[in-house]
């Protein structure tokens, strides 16, 4: 009999995500349904777009603001533990109180719990505003522990992830790394698409200069991705001249930051706001005649994306970091700057003064997006699945033996 799966994991089913889920039913070996609700309130996410493509539940998540901080229940608790499913996989968040609840209740029935996660507290704040800190984040840190080692399984996003989890006592047969990505062959396809495309004509198209070094973010435009240092970055480069060629900045994203970042932006014509763009062909035309993909902030999956794309990745050697940092080897396929705004100024302008640079970097990148394909997270996650199913179904039959 085909084992169910109940999946609740960020509240909502993120655009980049859909495809991931469409394949995990279609070639893994259980049924997966996924809950799933809106976005939270404010965040900038973009919910894929309905109907899905792979068995899903609809859920209205009620959010519980607390001060600063917003909880989030979704009333699916009695469902999943009543609708014969024979494990939850969940996300490692307590914001989610329907999660610690479920977990609770589940863990009475000897229903396999397994967390998908970081394998770790992230240190972003509330709101992705900075780097959390202090005695809240050590609490939190600890009661994530304590969830995880009660846990049948973890799926870690990455090896550092996973290196964690064994740290603080997790036994190495309930930990899995899946290796977190995107629809890499997707991004593949349209950079095979542009790749021969005159880049003379698609720079006079998109408006550019023919001879400038085009550094492009692309992602929600929150304080803890610090846009506004890429912004300062190049009017630093601009007025003491660090750099022989031009450099212009594409800032492709919305979010909560945005109106204060233009502000930042004025009386500097070479940074250009895009706004959101959903249109992936799109976002390919401009990743085409880019450079490097550039976040100051915490990198996330944008890294894959712009592997995919043969891009490389410039961002700041600080703690904000999402696991897919992992994926990013200094001076292999991108840079990790450390020191202050001024050091990051003159690696950007050194970099937009160094083909060579671009060219080594750029081919690393295509190398790494090896490493990133769907299918190999999708084999990754659904052995985890089946293998913490199985266990636990013969601790069942020698309990009752």
């Amino acid at each position: 009999m085909t084992p169910r799966i109940a999946v609740l994991h960020q509240g909502f089913v993120p655009t980049y995500r859909a495809k991931f889920f469409e394949q995990l039913n279609a070639r893994g070996s259980a049924e997966y349904v996924i809950f799933h609700g809106d976005p939270p309130t404010g965040s900038g996410w973009q919910a894929a777009p309905e109907p899905l493509r792979f068995p899903n539940v609809r859920v209205d998540n009620r959010e519980i603001p607390l001060g600063r901080w917003r909880a989030i229940y979704q009333p699916v608790v009695q469902r999943i533990l009543t609708d014969r499913f024979d494990a939850v996989v969940m996300g490692h968040e307590i914001k989610f109180l329907s999660n610690l609840l479920l977990a609770l209740r589940a863990r009475q029935r000897r229903l396999p719990v397994i967390f998908w996660g970081f394998g770790y507290h992230a240190k972003v704040g509330v709101g992705f505003t900075a780097k959390s800190s202090g005695l809240a984040f050590g609490v939190v840190s600890q009661v994530k522990d304590l969830l995880a080692r009660q846990a049948d399984g973890y799926l870690a996003y990455t090896e550092g992830g996973a290196e964690n989890l064994r740290r603080i006592g997790m036994p190495d047969e309930k930990v899995w790394v899946v290796r977190n990505t995107i629809d890499v062959e997707a991004q593949i396809r349209l950079h095979e698409k542009y790749k021969q495309a005159d880049p003379v004509a698609l720079r006079r198209e998109l408006g550019l200069k023919p001879d400038s070094v085009v550094l492009l973010y692309v992602g929600r435009l929150l304080p803890a991705k610090q846009v506004d240092l890429l912004i300062q970055a190049v009017r630093r480069i601009n007025s003491m001249q660090l750099s022989r060629q031009p450099i212009e900045v594409l800032i492709i994203g919305d979010g909560p930051a945005a109106e204060s970042l233009q502000a930042r932006a004025l009386n500097l014509p070479s940074v250009r706001f895009l706004g959101a763009l959903y249109d992936q062909d799109q976002v390919a035309r401009y990743m085409r005649v880019a450079a490097a993909m550039v976040i100051p902030g915490f990198v996330g999956l944008a890294v894959n994306h712009a592997f995919a794309q043969g891009l490389p990745v410039i961002t700041r050697d600080h703690a904000l970091h999402s696991p897919e940092i992992e994926y990013l080897r200094n001076g292999e396929n991108g840079l990790i700057v450390p020191g202050d705004m001024e050091d990051f100024a003159h690696v950007l302008a050194r970099f937009a003064d160094t083909p060579e640079i671009q060219q080594q970097l750029a081919a690393g990148a295509l190398r790494s997006r090896e490493e990133l394909h769907l299918d190999h997270m999708v084999e990754r996650f659904d052995q985890a699945v089946t293998a913490t199913v199985r266990r636990a179904q013969q601790a069942g039959l020698r309990r009752a033996a």
